[in-house]
């Protein structure tokens, strides 16, 4: 089952870890004290501590804390545990071009070839991000302003690329009175040099790609050299940069500005079981081998223990599903391990969106070479919980580090429920008894290595070698871990005494130029991973990019302006095509960050329900509304039959609470009582009634609550019925009600005389 080690104490909760190429941690965390008290939340001019407006990070060396072989423990180095946690500062805090500290809280982040990190995004408020980039440089221990974004990002991805750019996706942009504006649909690549533009990729509004985006897409690179998005979105889709060796282009022309785009996205018609599925892990396990774990909610409102499995190496993708974790968990961590295994760890098991009392602590592990299709296996318990906002990397000690939690809301007990802290993971190979681990005594090349060349391991004995393995370093933060990856290394000879001959990953397609850890192992035992980093040969002209070193100058550059029509800009011009009124949809997800943020899902389930033929790509986050057109303008959608299939696809992570029409007929009265009723273009009579409260669709995602109704909402009925509009045409605004099977009626909250 393993074991856990004590609790160190950290300087901060880290919310974001990456593993530097020197072996320390760079972690950092929403705020420079994660126990202030956080006052006037929502208020702009005083926004609390939640909303800082820099960054703190910190560099920590896990070797301070280290696992002694003799007694099969974690100890402290000179016996004093109290020291084992302390962090180095910095030199500077992360700032953007123009001097100005940065928030790096929600940002996305991955290692680059140089071993250095890439930072994007960051924070402004939930749901708003910056548009900063920056470098962390570790040798010097410095952050580099980079050339900005062409909009702010809050949960993006960033992903290494097979020549060494960084492809940069979603997160959701800046908007205005605590409100966002949507997801940023347009992908960018970062090329290396800090002084110039980004490359745009084509965006989903040329209708060639999913729309929106969601938050912290899961992307992996395929054998092939394709960008799989995983998820959370149960579709999964490519993005293809290149068609061969050349780079796909698409010659665009907006406001008489012409550009060439990059990119093409390809729909593989292929859901995912157990559809939308957020904060949970998609891990590349394998060569080409994801394995999406967990996540999302149920029907029982808890999130599901369900594990897909998909191969890359075999195209049409298809998905399998199991077998699944003991656990349902939301909020966790999915850690490769250097014998090919999965440790998952942390989550809530409960309902809603972080459900601190059902905290799990029991960790378990995937062993993918157990049984047909690989076996999980209960492991021992942490001590504390680690839920939103936790980390876990792996170390080259073969021990994985667990760690935060916390730092969510102005409403928790920050004494109670964050974790400046973190414990260590002793797997079960750690403790096998009559075995001792194999010891890499050096490397020929010692520390660089390149693509399809001989690897020399030297070991300090001869110990029979079973496998070799290559696990890229982790950068972990929101359950989504953007930089690890794994893969068996095959030897080129026999083993000869305690020398092995290995080959090195063939291309940047299967390992992208970077940092790795290599170990050996010996009856499943791993030794201590040298770090190596590969790249393309110096001889070679076919991958520049890949032996790149970040050039550290900050000179202020203006960026490109984006010219591709925004999403929203998208949406406009896609309701002026209509030239008639949407339908609203009235959606609350279970993310606390407002639908504007938190939408892809919801997007998804609207475009799979009868009748629906267009969904607007920008949900309306002021008051929490989606926006269709339907198939028929005849139509009265059945509320039930749309809830019903909403929930298939969005796995209980949003309620759909009522629909709003416009519809135009005639107006008469009806019945005994004279009530209002309008006759539609096919027909038939629906009955009116007045607005109440209880008819508001419109929701105020900061109070929780549905907005107040005004008196001119719930007067309008009235206005109408003496407006003399009997006999005349006239367009209503109000809720649809079901009655009863094919019976409705609607709520009026506006009106207009047509004639």
């Amino acid at each position: 089952m393993g074991s856990w080690s004590a609790t160190i104490e950290l300087n901060n909760v880290p919310v974001h870890a990456s593993l530097m190429p020197d072996s320390t941690i760079l972690y950092w965390g929403r705020r420079e004290d994660p126990k202030a008290r956080t006052t006037n939340f929502v208020n702009k001019d005083n926004r609390g501590n939640l909303n800082e407006t820099k960054t703190k990070a910190f560099v920590w060396n896990p070797e301070a804390f280290f696992w002694d072989p003799t007694s099969k423990t974690s100890k402290a180095k000179g016996g004093d545990i109290t020291k084992a946690g302390r962090s180095e500062v910095p030199k500077d805090e992360p700032r953007a071009r123009d001097k100005t500290p940065v928030n790096l809280f929600c940002s996305g982040h991955c290692h680059l070839p140089d071993g250095n990190l890439l930072i994007v995004g960051g924070h402004d408020l939930d749901g708003q991000g910056i548009n900063q980039a920056c470098v962390y440089n570790f040798n010097d221990k410095v952050f580099l302003p980079q050339t900005e974004m062409n909009e702010g990002r809050w949960y993006p991805s960033a992903l290494p690329l097979p020549d060494g750019r960084v492809m940069v996706m979603s997160g959701s942009q800046r908007g205005e009175n605590f409100k966002g504006k949507g997801i940023n649909a347009i992908s960018q690549i970062w090329t290396g040099n800090p002084a110039a533009p980004w490359k745009e990729v084509i965006s989903s509004k040329d209708k060639i790609g999913p729309a929106p985006l969601p938050l912290y897409p899961r992307l992996h690179l395929s054998p092939k050299g394709r960008i799989f998005m995983a998820g959370p979105n149960s579709r999964s889709s490519f993005l293809d940069l290149k068609d061969g060796k050349v780079e796909i282009e698409t010659e665009v022309q907006v406001d008489g500005k012409q550009k060439n785009l990059v990119g093409r996205w390809v729909d593989t018609n292929v859901d995912r079981p157990g559809m939308f599925r957020d904060y949970a892990p998609s891990v590349l396990y394998d060569t080409g081998k994801i394995m999406y774990i967990g996540g999302g909610m149920s029907d029982n409102m808890k999130p599901t223990n369900l594990v897909a499995f998909t191969d890359l190496n075999k195209e049409p993708v298809h998905w399998t599903e199991g077998p699944n974790m003991v656990q349902q968990r939301r909020q966790f961590n999915a850690t490769i391990l250097p014998d090919g295994t999965v440790l998952v760890t942390g989550g809530t098991s409960g309902a809603d969106f972080n459900n601190l009392s059902t905290p799990v602590f029991e960790a378990e592990l995937y062993d993918p070479y157990t049984g047909p299709r690989g076996t999980w296996t209960t492991m021992a318990k942490e001590s504390v919980a680690r839920q939103y906002h936790s980390v876990a990397l792996l170390l080259p000690d073969g021990r994985v580090m667990s760690g935060g939690g916390g730092e969510y809301g102005q409403d928790i007990n920050a004494d109670i429920f964050c974790f400046p802290n973190a414990q260590f993971f002793e797997p079960p190979y750690l403790h096998k008894a009559g075995t001792s681990r194999p010891v890499i005594k050096n490397t020929n090349p010692e520390r660089e290595i390149f693509y399809g060349k001989e690897v020399t391991v030297t070991l300090d004995s001869a110990d029979k070698i079973d496998k070799i393995s290559w696990v890229r370093l982790g950068s972990v933060t929101h359950c989504r871990n953007m930089n690890q990856s794994f893969m068996w290394l095959q030897q080129k000879k026999p083993q000869d005494g305690a020398t092995l001959t290995i080959a090195a990953p063939e291309n940047g397609n299967v390992s992208p130029p970077g940092h790795y850890m290599l170990f050996v192992l010996k009856k499943g035992i791993p030794s201590v991973g040298k770090i190596m980093r590969i790249s393309a040969p110096p001889d070679t002209g076919n991958q520049p990019a890949a032996r790149m070193m970040v050039v550290t100058t900050t000179m202020p550059v203006p960026p490109e302006p984006t010219i591709q029509p925004t999403l929203a800009e998208h949406s406009d011009a896609l309701m002026a095509e209509r030239g008639h009124p949407s339908v609203s949809v009235g959606i609350t997800p279970v993310c606390p960050y407002g639908l504007g943020a938190c939408w892809a899902g919801a997007y998804d389930g609207l475009m799979r329900m009868s009748d629906v033929d267009v969904v607007c790509p920008v949900a309306h986050a002021e008051d929490s509304t989606a926006h269709v057109y339907l198939t028929d303008d005849n139509i009265l959608p059945d509320i039930d039959k749309w809830r019903r299939e909403f929930a298939q696809t969005i796995n209980a992570s949003y309620d759909m609470r009522g629909i709003e029409m416009t519809l135009s007929g005639m107006l008469a009265k009806k019945g005994d009582q004279q009530r209002l009723a309008l006759t539609l273009g096919n027909g038939k009579e629906l009955p009116l009634t007045p607005y109440q409260q209880a008819s508001q669709i419109r929701w105020d995602y900061l109070k929780k609550a549905p907005q107040p109704v005004t008196d001119t909402e719930t007067g309008a009925y009235k206005h109408l019925e003496v407006a003399q509009s009997k006999g005349k045409r006239v367009q209503v605004t109000g809720t649809l009600q079901k009655l009863g099977e094919g019976k409705f009626s609607l709520d009026v909250r506006d009106f207009k005389v047509l004639g």
